[in-house]
C-alpha cells in the first residue's frame, strides 16, 4: 500500500478535498485499487444541512469530505471506518442565550469550539464491524443552548456502544486525543488492508492528525487556492519528529509552523473552476490532471 496525504497550508477553504477528490477518481479511473481516509473531521449541521439529512437516513455521524471522497474513490468501506473521528457542531440557540440573559456570554464563545459542540464520533473496527463511542456536551443539549435535532442525537446514542458526558473543554481535549488515537489507528489498519492506494486528507490546516498515519505516507502535499506543494516526505516527517522532542505534540501542529521548515521539490498549479465541476469527479479529476498525473507517478517511486 502507498498513500499520499494532503493539508491545507490555511485553515479554511484551502481545497484540500477537491484535490482529494480529484486524486481519487483519477487513480480509480486508471484501474487502481483506491481508497480515502479522513482520520479526524467536524462539521455543522446547520451550515451542511445536506450533510446531516445524509447522516440522519443513515443513522450516523461522519463528515461532508468524506461523502464526497467515498464517493469519488468508489470506496465500499463504511463511513465510520473511512473517517474515525467526526465532531458535530450547531450554531447557537440564541433564544435561549435571551431568554436565560446570557447574551454578553453568547459572543464571548462564539469563538469557542466546544461551546458549539454536541456530539463527537470515535470509531473503533471490531469484530468485523464499526463501533462508536460518543463524547457528548450534555449543557449544550440539556439547556437547549445549541440548535440541533434531539430525535437524531437520541439515535446516535442507541446506536453507540458507550456514551461518555462532557462537562467542561479539557474533558473534551483529554478524551478526544486518547480516543482518537486509537479510532483512528484502528480504523487506519482496516483501510490500508483494503487497498493499493490511499489517500489521506488532513482536518483544516493540521499537519499531523495523528504521527502514525503521516509517518507512513510516500507523498506529502500542501494545498492552497491555486497550488500544490509537493514537500519531500522524508525531511517533512523528521521537521515533525524533531519538534516532538522539543515537547510540541505533531497533532497540535499547524501549516504556519512547519512549511517553513520543510522543503518543497515541485509545485503545481491547481487551475479556478466553476462550481458545478466540483461534483463531477470524472471532469473534474481531468482539469485537474497534471496534479493527478504527478501524484500518480510520485506513488510509484
Amino acid at each position: 500500500m502507498r498513500s499520499i496525504f494532503i493539508f491545507g497550508l490555511f485553515q479554511d477553504s484551502s481545497g484540500k478535498t477537491v484535490l482529494s477528490t480529484a486524486l481519487a477518481r483519477g487513480f480509480a479511473n486508471m484501474g487502481l485499487n483506491v481508497a480515502v481516509f479522513k482520520p479526524r473531521s467536524g462539521h455543522n449541521m446547520w451550515h451542511q444541512y445536506e450533510a446531516y439529512l445524509k447522516c440522519k437516513a443513515a443513522r450516523s455521524l461522519f463528515c461532508e469530505d468524506i461523502i464526497k471522497l467515498k464517493e469519488a474513490s468508489k470506496c465500499q468501506l463504511p463511513y465510520e471506518v473511512l473517517n474515525p473521528v467526526d465532531a458535530l457542531l450547531s450554531v447557537f440557540n440564541t433564544e435561549a442565550f435571551l431568554e436565560q440573559k446570557r447574551e454578553s456570554q453568547m459572543f464571548l464563545l462564539e469563538q469557542e469550539a466546544y461551546s458549539q459542540l454536541i456530539v463527537e464520533r470515535h470509531s473503533f473496527f471490531k469484530d468485523g464491524k464499526a463501533e462508536s463511542v460518543l463524547l457528548l456536551n450534555e449543557e449544550n443539549v440539556n439547556a437547549n443552548l445549541v440548535l440541533f435535532d434531539r430525535e437524531y442525537i437520541e439515535e446516535l446514542k442507541r446506536n453507540a456502544v458507550q456514551v461518555i458526558p462532557l462537562h467542561r473543554p479539557s474533558e473534551w481535549a483529554a478524551l478526544s486525543n486518547e480516543l482518537g488515537a486509537k479510532a483512528i489507528q484502528s480504523c487506519y489498519s482496516v483501510v490500508k488492508r483494503a487497498c493499493d492506494s490511499l489517500i489521506i486528507e488532513g482536518f483544516n490546516d493540521s499537519v499531523c492528525p495523528e504521527p502514525a498515519v503521516v509517518e507512513e505516507a510516500d507523498v506529502i502535499v500542501g494545498v492552497a487556492p491555486g497550488a500544490a506543494i509537493f514537500y519531500e516526505p522524508n525531511e517533512f516527517k523528521r521537521i515533525l519528529n524533531t519538534m516532538a522532542k522539543l515537547g510540541k505534540d505533531p497533532k497540535t501542529l499547524r501549516s504556519n509552523s512547519v512549511i517553513k521548515y520543510a522543503r518543497k521539490y515541485e509545485v503545481v498549479k491547481v487551475p479556478q473552476l466553476p462550481p458545478e465541476y466540483l461534483n463531477d469527479y470524472n471532469k473534474l479529476s481531468v482539469e485537474l490532471g497534471q496534479i493527478v498525473d504527478y501524484a500518480q507517478r510520485a506513488l510509484q517511486t
